[in-house]
């Protein structure tokens, strides 16, 4: 891969497509490495793949300099949070151990359709083979990242499953309702089906 297929990403995708660049523009606090910003370039999705993005209205986002769970990018984007810490959050594992990776995520910008009024399990079935279930700090990064950089909240009025569970289990995390006021993040019993509470999805890279 070369520079050529970022910018055919950028033709492709427009606003949808944030690369480390663009993060570093606007933030400072956050630094890539030349050897990453040469693996991420070397790691574009192929032009199939960056078109079925497109079909999809998925985005492509360059993953945090290094893994950040949960806590680490809310401590980052606290100005997108009511609390940076000291919520019911900070005592659950997955706010741990949950991380987003240094690599290019591929998340979808509304909920998956059809997710509505519908359980765990049923989401699930909604899923491609091509697709899976992302974790609350790849959801979180991702619409903290878009606001970020392209100054557009994302999920103003829905929240979606994410794969993670509390400490307790069948009790998914929810994230969003993002708006100026703050980006929600709670949980949900696996068998309840509400009228706002959909389903995230990411691509595989693979």
């Amino acid at each position: 891969m070369s520079l050529a297929n970022q910018n055919m990403a950028h033709v492709i995708l427009g606003k949808d497509f944030i690369t480390p660049e663009n993060i570093m523009g606007a933030d400072k606090n956050i630094v890539y490495t030349d050897e990453q910003l040469s693996q991420f370039v070397d790691t574009v999705p192929s032009r199939e793949l960056l078109g079925w993005c497109r079909d999809n209205n998925y985005m492509l986002v360059a993953g945090p300099n290094h893994p950040m769970s949960l806590l680490e990018v809310r401590a980052l984007r606290k100005d997108y949070f009511y609390s940076e810490e000291g919520d019911w959050c900070a005592e659950q594992k997955f706010a741990e151990i949950d991380k987003a990776e240094t690599r290019w995520i591929m998340l979808r910008k509304e909920p998956v359709p059809g997710s509505i009024l519908k359980n765990w399990s049923e989401q699930q079935a909604l899923l491609s083979e091509a697709e899976v279930t992302p974790n609350p700090a790849e959801v979180v990064w991702c619409l903290a990242t878009y606001k970020a950089v392209r100054g557009i909240y994302l999920l103003p009025n829905v929240y979606v499953r994410t794969s993670s569970c509390t400490n307790h289990p069948h009790f998914h995390v929810i994230v969003g309702n993002f708006d100026a006021r703050d980006l929600l993040i709670d949980f949900t019993w696996d068998d309840n089906r509400f009228s706002d509470v959909w389903l995230a999805s990411a691509r595989k890279l693979t």
